[in-house]
């Protein structure tokens, strides 16, 4: 028996395998390797080029549109196996420990409801807010179809809805946080919900996590301070790991980043975790 394939040949002779390896121009396979790296690497610097220039042309608010049309559209955050799906295995650990089992519950970003029906499955008086009117109206559609109440509501971006302070606990939705542009907006938008949160409440966010001093990050924020400068664009000010991607804004954090955040906002930090690029960390309301 025979077979053969490209390089190699192999015959079957008394239960034996024996196989001679054809001889193949290595210079080709390096050529190959070299070209492979450096199209990787234009591809890189270019696609940095890219969300550096927007990045230090659009204004906050036009960075929250250009997000805002994403998940607008977006059929997976609106999808019933989605927002039924329960909680992420890091999401369960941290209520389990944190949360008063029965507290009622806060969630911003609510999308199209996973984080709160995932609460009041596990019986949490839940309720939450978002900005993308799409995910409401599928929010409605699910908790209709369940025969539940609606428990998400409208807010504008960056806002928290006005009220009294009745939350014994928050959930910022997973990685809402990273889409919210500058330290300004961040920090009053934890501001905003510790006006609703009573004393010792828990606040859980997740974020993309960025180890310091990455190559890309840093060429993406001169880039954009570059184009800023020359362009007369963006007043507010730039921050490495400011990124676009997936046609929307991301800012990747180190945790320690976002600890400073939320002291500066009135939070201590309590606990900080990481699953692979996405870390997690609670602060408690003072």
């Amino acid at each position: 028996m025979e077979s053969s394939n490209a390089g190699f040949s192999a015959t079957k002779k008394n239960g034996v395998i024996k196989g001679n390896i054809r001889p193949v121009r290595r210079s080709r396979v390096k050529y190959f390797d070299l070209a492979n790296r450096w199209l990787n690497r234009l591809v890189r610097f270019t696609n940095a080029m890219h969300e550096g220039f927007w990045l230090g042309c659009l204004s906050t608010d036009e960075l929250n549109a250009v997000t805002a049309e994403h998940f607008d559209q977006s059929q997976y955050y609106a999808s019933v196996e989605h927002n039924v799906s329960g909680f992420f295995g890091w999401e369960k650990s941290v209520l389990d420990r944190f949360f008063r089992q029965g507290s009622r519950v806060l969630v911003a970003g609510a999308g199209g409801g996973r984080e709160v029906l995932a609460l009041r499955n596990a019986g949490f008086d839940a309720e939450g807010f978002e900005c993308s009117l799409p995910l409401v109206n599928a929010s409605e559609q699910i908790f209709d179809r369940l025969g539940e109440s609606t428990y998400v509501t409208l807010c504008e971006p960056d806002r928290v809805p006005q009220g009294p302070r009745i939350y014994d606990g928050m959930v910022v939705g997973w990685t809402v946080y990273t889409h919210i542009p500058t330290k300004a907006r961040r920090v009053a938008f934890l501001q905003a919900l510790s006006r609703r949160a009573l004393s010792n409440s828990p606040l859980l966010i997740s974020f993309f996590e960025r180890q310091s001093g990455s190559g890309d990050d840093v060429l993406v924020h001169r880039t954009a301070g570059l184009c800023r400068f020359l362009l007369r664009g963006r007043k507010e000010p730039l921050e490495v790991g400011d990124r676009i991607s997936y046609a929307r804004f991301v800012r990747w954090f180190t945790s320690d980043e976002v600890e400073a955040e939320l002291r500066t906002a009135g939070f201590r930090g309590a606990h900080h975790g990481a699953e692979g690029d996405l870390g997690y960390t609670v602060g408690i309301a003072e």
